[in-house]
């Protein structure tokens, strides 16, 4: 939102916002920023009587703009995030779940309940989603879309004498219009600013039509039908002779056989493991300092077998502590290796502990390594109030079965028990993942840990590896938490 003197801008997602912000700024002197993406119902009072503007958009492009926009952007919004599964969904899939956020339907529920999860109390230092618990807790509706609610909620009573709307598809004359309408002096000025300001933000794509079939049209049309009746939009088909892009992605989680949890193996003998594992002392949990390096791991602690400190995905560490329980862990590796054609490798295998009591709280993987490996969790020891929620669904994992899971979507696990849980964790890594660039950096790594290995390295010093931290810090701890093990 920005004030001026003379009127209020309205800057909601992906209708030219940026753009307006931009040459507003440049041209009117006595102008602020209120907040990113905030609605109209944040406005200070001291502007209340002020002209506002807002831009419409055609609901079937806004959709696709919001899509592309988010799907290809480095940084995804937890609404994004939430309503294509964790980047796993297609378009027409994560458009639906959108439109239909506010139904009663069970998985738009839960899709609700996982954004509340999530979602801050406040809009103040918000980076983009412009959405908090409260407004997810009121958004109810079976009759309305995300965008027509979205809309509302942004610019408050469609009817107001004070409030003017502009289109987006002429946006320049559009808003020139509302300036002259207004009297604003400056109008010269930023009409002619729009010819160096350009269009700011926007998402590369082909014409809105490519991307939909008949039946996202009809829904759209039924669930924004008086946005759409109100500013006379209609459903237009490229002239261009394109075919229609693939918004499938190369890489699912889960095989598309599930949106959270996906069982692949059950009555594993994990019993020699367990027992393993329950002569491991409190000293060794400790040693990865997994609960103060993770704040959302304070009730965990970890331990190592495969690992390596920067997450990377290729060329993985093998640390003496695997070695220690090679005999345990290889037949579940080849479980693992048969069930996915041998088709990859192993990045990363560690146990974790969540404490009695404890919680992981709602969270999001991040990272390339992270949101491109196949997550596997074998539960060793737990109990039957133990809960996964993972995409707001929830289930109790017991001891023996292999269990695939979305880990690029939110999820979070209570212990509500007694005792400690200890789960193995896996991360398969496909071939087809495999970076040429991560290729590279591993053999420059191997050379550095040649380096470290054939000279003597001071704990305070650079660590050879290159990651910028003390030798103490990188590959001195990893060696360290390897003697420990």
């Amino acid at each position: 939102m920005l004030v001026t003197d003379k009127f209020t801008l309205i800057h909601m997602h992906k209708t030219g916002g940026q753009t307006l912000t931009s040459l507003i700024s440049q041209h009117i002197k006595h102008n602020a920023i209120i907040g990113y993406h905030y609605p109209i119902a944040h406005l200070p009072e001291e502007y209340s009587q002020l002209p506002v503007i807002g831009i419409v958009r055609n609901p079937w492009d806004w959709y696709v703009s919001w899509y592309c926009f988010n799907k290809y952007s480095n940084i995804k919004n937890s609404l994004y995030t939430v309503v294509s599964d964790g980047d796993q969904a297609d378009f027409k899939t994560t458009i639906t779940n959108l439109v239909n956020l506010g139904s009663s339907d069970i998985s738009s529920q839960l899709y609700r309940q996982t954004l509340i999860s999530i979602l801050p109390e406040s809009l103040d230092g918000n980076q983009g989603v412009g959405l908090t618990k409260s407004c997810i807790e009121n958004f109810s509706s079976e009759t309305q879309g995300y965008y027509s609610w979205l809309f509302t909620r942004m610019h408050g009573d469609l009817d107001n004498a004070n409030l003017h709307i502009g289109r987006f598809e002429n946006l320049q004359d559009s808003f020139i219009n509302i300036m002259d309408v207004l009297k604003v002096a400056e109008k010269n000025q930023l009409n002619a600013g729009f010819k160096t300001t350009g269009k700011l933000n926007s998402s590369k794509r082909e014409h809105y039509s490519q991307y939909y079939d008949d039946e996202l049209i009809k829904l759209i049309s039924k669930k924004e039908a008086e946005l759409i009746a109100r500013y006379n939009y209609h459903f237009e088909k490229s002239t261009e002779n394109q075919l229609l892009i693939n918004t499938k992605n190369e890489f699912s989680k889960l095989s598309n056989q599930a949106k959270n949890f996906l069982l692949l193996k059950d009555n594993i003998d994990v019993s020699a493991l367990v027992n393993e594992v329950k002569q491991i002392v409190p000293e060794i949990w400790a040693a990865s300092n997994r609960n103060k390096r993770f704040e959302i791991h304070s009730a965990t602690q970890s331990l190592h077998f495969i690992f390596d400190h920067n997450f990377a995905h290729y060329n993985p560490t093998y640390l003496s502590s695997y070695y220690h329980f090679i005999h345990l862990l290889q037949p579940i590796e080849k479980l693992i290796a048969e069930h996915f054609n041998h088709n990859g490798y192993i990045g990363r295998l560690i146990m974790a502990k969540l404490s009695a009591k404890g919680e992981i709280p709602a969270h999001i993987d991040t990272g390339y390594s992270l949101l491109h490996c196949l997550r596997i969790h074998i539960p060793l020891i737990t109990a039957d109030n133990v809960i996964f929620n993972i995409g707001g669904e929830e289930k109790n994992l017991k001891v023996g079965e292999m269990w695939e899971i979305n880990n690029a979507t939110v999820h979070r696990v209570n212990n509500n028990s007694n005792a400690d849980r200890v789960h193995m964790i896996i991360d398969w890594i496909p071939n087809s993942t495999v970076r040429e660039e991560d290729k590279i950096e591993a053999s420059h790594l191997q050379s550095a840990i040649q380096s470290i290995q054939a000279q003597k390295i001071g704990e305070h010093q650079p660590c050879p590896c290159g990651s910028r931290k003390r030798y103490n810090e990188c590959h001195g701890q990893m060696e360290n938490m390897g003697r420990v093990q």
